[in-house]
Parts: C-alpha cells; sequence; structure tokens
C-alpha cells in the first residue's frame, strides 16, 4: 500500500482501487528479486572466494553499468527537489534495477560484485528514505527487517536448533526419500521429481529459494514464507487454470470429430437414399447421385452440381470415419 502512495504525486488525490494492486504487487516482486538475487550473488562471492590478481578489469558492461548508476542518481536528485516527485523517482530506481538484471545475466563468473554491491545498496538506501522499508542496517540489502522480526538483517536468532531443525527434517526426509527410491530400483525421472520437490515446495516453506542457473549450480536466496507461498499457489491456480483451459479446448475438440464421425457414417452411396431423400428423387445413377425429382423430370445441371458438391464433401466424411473404424 506505501508503494502505491509513493508511485502517486502527493499533491494529487489518490482513488484507491484493488484493480491496481495486481500492477503494484508486480512491481514490488521486482524489486524483491533483485533484493534477493544481489544478496545471494554477493554471499556467493564471499562464501568462495573467488581468486583475484588485486587488479580491476572493467570492461563495456561494467561501464555501462556505472554510468547507468551516475545517471540514476542525478535524476532521483532531481525528481525529490521537483516538489518531492516520487514516481520519477521510482521510474529511475525501476529502470537502474532493470539495467542490472540485464547485467547479472552474463553469469556469476562474469560479473563485477563490487559494483552490484552499489547499485544495490543505493536503491536499498532511496526506497527506505521513501519509507518503503523498515528501519535498519544500510549495510544490509533490501527492504529490511520486518516489523516484529526478533533478527536483524544477517543475523540469526540466538537458538540454533531452531534454525537448524526445519532444514535437517527437509534434508533427512529427502535422503529417506532417495535411499527408498536407490533400493527399489527407481529411474531418473523419480530422482528429479523428488529434486523439484525439494526446491518447490519444502525449501520454500522454510523461505528458501534455490535459484537454477545454467552453470549446473544453484544461487541459494532467502525470503517470506508467507509471501513465497501465496507467490506459489498463484502460479499454481495459473498453470491450473491453463490446465483447464487446454482440457477444454481438447474435449471440444474431440467433440467436434465425433460430430464428423457421426456424419461420417453414411455412405456416399446412400446418402440420397434416405426415406427423406426418396421422397425427392425417382432416379439415380450408379454412384447414388439423383438423376430425377420426384415427379420423374430431369434434374437441372445446376442442381446436379450442388448435389455432387455435397456427395463429394460426404465422401471425405466417410473416408475419415472408415480410418477411424481401422485405427
Amino acid at each position: 500500500l506505501r508503494l502505491l502512495f509513493v508511485l502517486t504525486p502527493w499533491n494529487e488525490s489518490l482513488d484507491f482501487k484493488m484493480q491496481a494492486m495486481p500492477d503494484i504487487i508486480k512491481i514490488e516482486s521486482s524489486f524483491d528479486n533483485f533484493f534477493a538475487n544481489a544478496s545471494a550473488l554477493l554471499r556467493d562471492y564471499r562464501e568462495h572466494q573467488y581468486e583475484s590478481d588485486g587488479k580491476r578489469r572493467f570492461l563495456a558492461p561494467e561501464m555501462e553499468l556505472l554510468d547507468a548508476l551516475k545517471e540514476t542518481k542525478s535524476l532521483v536528485h532531481a525528481a525529490l527537489m521537483d516538489s518531492f516527485n516520487t514516481p520519477a523517482a521510482m521510474r529511475a530506481l525501476r529502470s537502474i534495477v532493470s539495467r542490472t538484471n540485464v547485467y547479472l545475466q552474463r553469469g556469476r563468473a562474469n560479473i563485477d560484485p563490487q559494483i552490484l554491491e552499489m547499485v544495490a545498496l543505493y536503491v536499498t538506501k532511496i526506497v527506505r528514505a521513501l519509507g518503503l522499508g523498515n528501519d535498519s542496517s544500510l549495510s544490509a540489502i533490501g527492504w529490511g527487517a520486518s516489523p516484529g522480526s526478533t533478527a536483524t538483517d544477517g543475523e540469526l536468532p540466538a537458538d540454533r536448533e531452531s534454525v537448524l531443525r526445519p532444514v535437517a527434517s527437509v534434508l533427512s526426509d529427502f535422503r529417506d526419500a532417495v535411499r527408498e527410491l536407490a533400493l527399489s530400483g527407481g529411474d531418473k525421472r523419480a530422482l528429479l521429481g523428488l529434486c523439484d520437490k525439494v526446491r518447490d515446495v519444502d525449501l520454500v516453506d522454510l523461505g528458501i529459494i534455490l535459484d537454477d542457473h545454467g552453470d549446473g549450480s544453484a544461487l541459494i536466496k532467502f525470503g517470506d514464507p508467507e509471501k513465497l507461498r501465496r507467490e506459489r499457489a498463484a502460479r499454481q491456480a495459473e498453470e491450473d487454470a491453463k490446465q483447464a483451459q487446454k482440457e477444454a479446448a481438447a474435449r471440444a475438440t474431440e467433440a467436434k470429430r465425433q460430430e464428423r464421425l457421426a456424419r461420417g457414417k453414411l455412405s456416399p452411396m446412400d446418402m440420397f437414399r434416405t426415406a427423406e431423400m426418396a421422397e425427392q428423387y425417382s432416379a439415380w445413377d450408379d454412384n447414388g447421385l439423383p438423376t430425377k425429382d420426384q415427379m420423374g423430370e430431369d434434374l437441372p445441371k445446376s442442381k446436379l452440381k450442388k448435389l455432387a458438391k455435397e456427395q463429394s464433401a460426404q465422401a471425405k466424411l466417410h473416408d475419415e470415419y472408415l480410418k477411424a473404424l481401422q485405427a
């Protein structure tokens, strides 16, 4: 809700409508993802302590991102000086977040962590200054600790067991399932299914995100469990709706096919010899095509042409019917 206020000029009235919230939630999610990715990548970099010869190598992508950050700072400053134009400031922040996301697509081995940290800390500083975050250490990236949280950014509760037990439980259950699968001779697909369950269900419920990367390893991120569950439920609902649509379309297609087969059951040789048609005609040729009307008069050429076209269409339907019987 605070984000909605910030995206509206302070001197204009706000006509609140629930229809506007999905767009606001998308904007919030884009910042959530950015903060989570930046925090995870920087944590990953520090934990692995990648070897360095002490020299900085700024290539074109790094210079472009630095220039974009400088431009963003100027735009935000100008926006806030312009009668506290918070919507313009937020547009600038969303732009630098988008530019940084493009930069991150180069892969974790090809990014400069210090530039990423500079961008992330600046975005953190401004969103908190606009009242969108919670008071917390500015050395931590993101919105800050949730109100009522017992842990500050980057810290864990003192009770080590309360933190580790849920994760250990997930790990134990996964180990048991893998062992049972191996003993029963399960296939690779079943094993991958267990991995997906851990990633998409078990760890998500603990607020842990495993983000698969192209290099074969996952990036570990953290988020609010309740929010992650809501997002998962929304994705599942969307997938269910698409599946229901797909099944409805398949049923409609099958109904049309069955209708065509039912129409094709009648041979084109007999289509004009039914009881109803026999009242209209009195003579037929060798192919079952009427040649005379009920009064014994020759049918006009235009009528013969029309009947021949109908018979040709019925022949196609009948062929489909015969093929379906053989299938």
